[in-house]
Parts: C-alpha cells; sequence; structure tokens
C-alpha cells in the first residue's frame, strides 16, 4: 500500500469516527484491557480468591513505573456467565430502566468499528462507565466493565453514579453475580452496597 493511500484511508476512518461521537454515545473498548473488570456468577467466588493469591505476589514482584513485566493469565472462569442463562431482554431492559444509553456502536481498539444492531457484543453507559457484554442465542455469554479511573463528578454526575450503584446491585441480587477486577487484584460482592460504594469510590476523585 503506498503511503498516500495509507493517510487517504486514515482521514476517511477519522471523519467517520468524529461523524459518530457527534451524533452520540460511542464508547472505546480495548482489546487489552478487555475483560480485566468482569461480572461473573457468584459460585465462582473460591476460585477467584484462590487466582488473587496465586497472581498478585507475583504481578507485584514485576511492577514498574510504567505496568508489569510480565503477563499474568487468570484462566477461564469455572462457572461461566452463559450458564446462568441471563436472558439479553433481561439485561437490556434492567439497563435502560436505569437510564443506560445503548450504543449503536463500538470503537474497537481505535481503529474498527463495530455495529451494536449487528455484532454479538453490545454497550451500555456513559462517557465514563461502560458495560459491554458478549450474547450467545437469546442468552448473555460475558459481561465486563470499561471504567475511567479518576472521574471528576464534573465528567459524572452524583445521579448517574447511584444509577451504576442500583445496576450492579441489582445484578447481585437478582442474578447472584459478582464483580471481578484483575487490575486492582479484588473481588467485590455484587450484593454488598457497601463493597460497591467502596469500589467506585476509588474511580470517583
Amino acid at each position: 500500500m503506498k503511503l498516500l493511500d495509507f493517510f487517504k484511508i486514515f482521514r476517511r476512518k477519522t471523519a467517520a469516527r468524529s461523524k459518530l461521537e457527534t451524533d452520540g454515545y460511542l464508547p472505546l473498548l480495548w482489546e487489552d484491557d478487555y475483560c480485566q473488570i468482569v461480572i461473573v456468577p457468584l459460585e465462582n467466588t473460591a476460585y477467584v480468591l484462590k487466582s488473587i493469591a496465586e497472581i498478585e505476589p507475583l504481578s507485584e514482584a514485576s511492577r514498574t513505573d510504567f505496568g508489569f513485566t510480565e503477563v499474568f493469565e487468570h484462566g477461564e472462569m469455572p462457572i461461566t456467565t452463559i450458564s446462568e442463562e441471563i436472558r439479553i431482554d433481561y439485561l437490556t431492559g434492567l439497563l435502560t430502566s436505569f437510564e443506560f444509553e445503548r450504543a449503536k456502536n463500538i470503537d474497537y481498539n481505535g481503529d474498527k468499528i463495530i455495529d451494536c444492531t449487528t455484532a454479538q457484543t453490545k454497550a451500555f453507559g456513559f462517557s465514563s462507565f461502560t458495560m459491554f457484554f458478549e450474547t450467545e442465542g437469546e442468552f448473555v455469554k460475558h459481561i465486563s466493565l470499561s471504567i475511567s479511573e479518576l472521574v471528576s463528578l464534573a465528567e459524572i454526575s452524583v445521579e448517574k453514579l447511584e444509577l451504576i450503584k442500583s445496576v450492579l446491585y441489582r445484578l447481585g441480587e437478582e442474578c447472584e453475580m459478582i464483580l471481578v477486577d484483575w487490575n486492582s487484584m479484588e473481588l467485590i460482592d455484587l450484593r454488598n452496597r457497601y463493597q460497591i460504594n467502596n469500589y467506585l469510590s476509588y474511580f470517583c476523585k
């Protein structure tokens, strides 16, 4: 490919992305960050705690000012989300009832636009908080979160923060789910409002 052709394609992609951003909510999904914060069935608690205990000392030993020198695999959950048979219409109904915005498109890695109306990956949320989920048939296969670090209250209102807390709590109470943050090595029982508040407080300075 000629250099000039590359820049023409780049300009077209940039223009298309700018138009989508102008049209509304366009969440960004980085492949490296995907599934670093996940919502999974409560039955995985023992497995997650064991994995954290094994990975945390190794990750601390490899930590630098610029990240980590090693990559650590935490593996698949013994109890999958799809086995819980959470229906797509249940989750989308829950999210929209708490005013989460439905994304029409997802910006994948900054160089590809995913059409949520046809793809198996869906996204709901706000500018600084997005819930992504993959679907299979009529059920939810995976749930992951993207949360902007050190979000100021000027970027996300107190009202929206309460909506986020309510959605997470409902998933805990009604579906018996936990949140696992592999970045911070934390497990949050979503049936516990205190744990939810404490976890989210880190992101709102």
